[in-house]
């Protein structure tokens, strides 16, 4: 059974003053409190359309978001206003500066992207994309969990390098996904692209509404990188408390060796992830998390970009920070930001 996943992601301000970016020097940055999935655009989930939007927004001294702007969206006229709407509702600790409560801009990038959920009520499908096998042991066991992959697609239509870059708990899910996904077939007009699917596995009798969403810490990004402008993602094994809470990380993989590795540790540390399940209950277990890094979406020098819509009073327009950080998600509703961190 298959469904679509909402999208993570105001007032006019004074025009006669410039926000600073959350970056700044001498700013302590603001800190998430509720930062729920917007809801995935009913008429475009019927089509089956998947895409980004790129959003500056403004938080406020008392942690509200206050004016918010579509910088871009692909495809364009899609999802811009459910983006919109879902970031108006998000609440921060606000940004401060020497200790007194201040205003700042940031960007994010939100990524609407469908998921699929795999329980016994799912009938084979004599299709191009049939769903993966509910693992047997952990059916038994009555755990339920997800899997995220990224792969690519030939001219053909048919699906290239498929990776694991989530899952939880790790082992039986992952083997699940991969073996399901290396059998789809897309229409050969597709193109060659990279595509992201998650997998939820939820027992037909699953009492799972809402759950706990992943949110991804922030870390410095290293200045080496910044420099080389150079992109890269790190691969963690990770061990979670029932919360979801991660309390120990050791690296897998790392690209380029060992340029991210501090960043993704130190991110993981302050992270906490989507947990696994038995009957309802939460788990402590081992995961999977790639962390993906990418210059033009870090707080890197030149990075800030012009912001043409703010209105100012002389001088040129204020700087925005980049931010682009990992999703939150939820059973059945489940939605991201796009997978690059730093």
């Amino acid at each position: 059974m298959k469904h679509l996943l909402p999208a993570l992601l105001a007032l006019a301000a004074p025009a006669a003053l410039a926000w600073p970016s959350c970056d700044q020097a001498g700013i302590s940055p603001p800190v998430a409190l509720q930062r729920e999935a917007p809801a995935f655009p009913a008429a475009v989930r019927a089509i089956g359309i998947e895409g980004s939007v790129e959003v500056a927004l403004t938080i406020l001294r008392d942690g509200k978001v206050g004016w918010v702007s579509i910088l871009h969206a692909d495809p364009p006229g899609y999802f811009e206003q459910a983006a919109v709407a879902g970031v108006r509702g998000w609440r921060f600790e606000p940004a401060r500066q020497n200790g007194t409560a201040v205003e700042c801009r940031m960007l994010t990038r939100v990524r609407f992207t469908l998921v699929d959920t795999i329980n016994l009520t799912s009938q084979p499908l004599a299709s191009a994309r049939p769903d993966p096998i509910y693992p047997a042991r952990l059916l038994a066991d009555r755990v339920e969990g997800y899997a995220e992959l990224q792969f690519e697609l030939a001219t053909d239509g048919s699906v290239l390098r498929p990776w694991v870059i989530t899952a939880m708990p790790r082992g039986e899910f992952e083997a699940a996904a991969l073996a399901a996904i290396r059998s789809w077939r897309f229409p050969p007009e597709s193109a060659t692209q990279r595509m992201t699917r998650r997998f939820e596995f939820r027992l037909p009798d699953s009492t799972l509404r809402e759950v706990p969403p992943i949110m991804l810490a922030s870390a410095p990004f290293p200045m080496e990188a910044c420099k080389s402008r150079q992109t890269g993602q790190v691969a963690l094994e990770v061990a979670t408390d029932a919360s979801g809470a991660i309390r120990q990380a050791r690296i897998l993989s790392s690209e380029p060796k060992g340029l991210f590795d501090r960043s993704a540790l130190a991110i993981a540390k302050a992270s906490r992830m989507t947990p696994a399940y038995r009957d309802g209950q939460p788990l402590a277990a081992i995961a999977l998390l790639t962390i993906f890094f990418d210059p033009n979406q870090a707080s890197c020098p030149g990075s800030l970009t012009p912001d043409p819509q703010r209105p100012t009073k002389g001088g040129p327009p204020p700087a925005v920070s980049g931010h682009d950080e990992r999703p939150a998600g939820r059973a059945g509703r489940w939605a991201a930001l796009s997978g690059s961190a730093g």
